[in-house]
């Protein structure tokens, strides 16, 4: 049976593993066809040297939208996407900005942080395109012994009604969507169950977005696995999107994401809904250089 997994993070965003092992530990779970989809950063996926791709490396990226809270987007492609990746810049360092307000918030409550020496730290693990989040605040708290876990740096601070958070700007589904599109991109929901919607309310989001241009469903995500997949896997079928499946994996034993190639074993059309995928990539790909 195939295993694939094109949904994990990497320390070019909240992921404690490089570009290059985490392809490498992906190789030792037995996946065959992976995605890289850090948040709001191609520069994962374009570290990486030929040698180091010992699997097939999907390039992709995961969005974060406005609409509501819990909505991302993956983004799969290999056409260059110059605009895509413009904004996916322009995010970037709208992250900077967000971060070094909440550290500024922090320090306010008490708790100051050296940013200038947390920026050059994400530099060094994540290279020059790396983004900071949350996270990463969160371990520095911890770091720092300010709290005793990253789970108490958010209960207690970072959370989104925390005294130190500050909203991220981001892009709307009607101004995500035509763009991934016209990048020659697939565009994927990530993880459906985590908007806590009932089936009739997410059907009818997913056709409207459907309209707008989206191709696929995250279907196998651990998000998912308490109430089983065959709801949402039904709602995909039957409106004619993708199906697509990811750990979301972070580190390892998190408590929230999954193991690398974990979702393989739910899977049951995994080979077909692959093969689907990547076939959508490539014309994606072949429509966008025709332009």
């Amino acid at each position: 049976m195939m295993r694939a997994d094109f949904h994990m993070h990497s320390t070019a965003s909240d992921g404690v593993m490089s570009p290059e092992l985490l392809v490498w530990e992906a190789r030792q779970a037995g996946v065959q066809w992976m995605a890289i989809t850090d948040h709001d950063t191609f520069y994962g996926t374009d570290s990486l040297r030929e040698e180091d791709k010992v699997i097939p490396v999907l390039p992709g990226v995961e969005l974060s939208l406005r609409d509501m809270p819990g909505l991302h987007l993956l983004a799969y492609g290999t056409a260059p996407a110059p605009a895509l990746r413009r904004a996916v810049e322009d995010l970037e360092e709208k992250r900077v900005v967000r971060a070094r307000e909440m550290a500024r918030k922090l320090e306010a409550l008490g708790m100051p942080l050296d940013f200038p020496a947390l920026i050059k730290k994400r530099r060094r693990e994540g290279g020059s395109h790396a983004t900071i989040g949350r996270p990463h605040l969160a371990r520095a708290l911890v770091r720092a012994g300010y709290v005793k876990n990253m789970q108490a740096a958010f209960e207690q601070f970072l959370g989104e009604h925390g005294p130190a958070y500050v909203p991220c700007e981001r892009l709307s589904m009607e101004e995500a969507l035509p763009l991934i599109l016209k990048s020659g991109f697939v565009p994927v929901i990530a993880h459906p169950r985590e908007l806590k919607l009932p089936d009739e309310q997410l059907l009818s989001l997913i056709k409207k977005w459907q309209g707008l241009g989206l191709m696929g469903l995250e279907v196998y995500h651990p998000s998912a696995a308490a109430g089983g997949f065959d709801g949402l896997e039904h709602m995909a079928r039957t409106l004619g999107l993708l199906v697509t499946g990811g750990s979301d994996f972070h580190m390892p034993h998190d408590g929230k994401h999954g193991l690398i190639g974990a979702m393989s074993d739910e899977w049951a059309g995994i080979e077909a809904d692959v093969t689907c995928l990547m076939e959508a990539v490539r014309e994606m790909h072949r429509k966008a250089t025709e332009q």
